[in-house]
């Protein structure tokens, strides 16, 4: 029998208080996500605001899982809870690939470059400024 992949669900919203359960939905979510594809989870975290701060508990927790070989899948809801900045989605996305990690979301499947959808979020949203 084959081992189940390990995986890690990691969620983040922008506020710095929680008031609307967003994060417990996100968790939800991407648990349910997670099961459906088969993988067992390792272990969930979770963060209250801004993505430009990378010094993050929910963030370090689940690097520190990577680091420690316990996790081969990180789960989130979309590239831009890791960071809306592109320069650090790349340097995230490089540590992933040097411990072998895989990303995955329920609206974008494998996610292959942790900046692209960033950069496609950024432009809609100028898009959307312009109208």
């Amino acid at each position: 029998m084959q081992e189940k992949k390990k995986a890690w669900v990691y969620t983040r919203i922008d506020a710095p208080e929680d008031a609307t359960g967003s994060l417990k939905h996100q968790d939800q979510k991407l648990t349910e996500y997670a099961e459906h594809m088969g993988w067992e989870i390792v272990g969930h975290s979770q963060d209250l605001g801004p993505s430009w701060d990378m010094d993050r508990a929910g963030l370090s927790a689940a690097t520190d899982a990577i680091i420690e070989g316990q996790v081969g899948i990180l789960v989130i809801s979309n590239p831009s809870r890791i960071s809306r900045d592109e320069r650090d989605a790349m340097a995230y996305a490089e540590t992933l690939k040097q411990f072998g990690v895989e990303t995955y979301s329920p609206e974008w499947g494998r996610i292959e470059a942790l900046s692209a959808p960033v950069k496609e979020e950024r432009n809609q949203k100028q898009g959307q400024e312009l109208l």
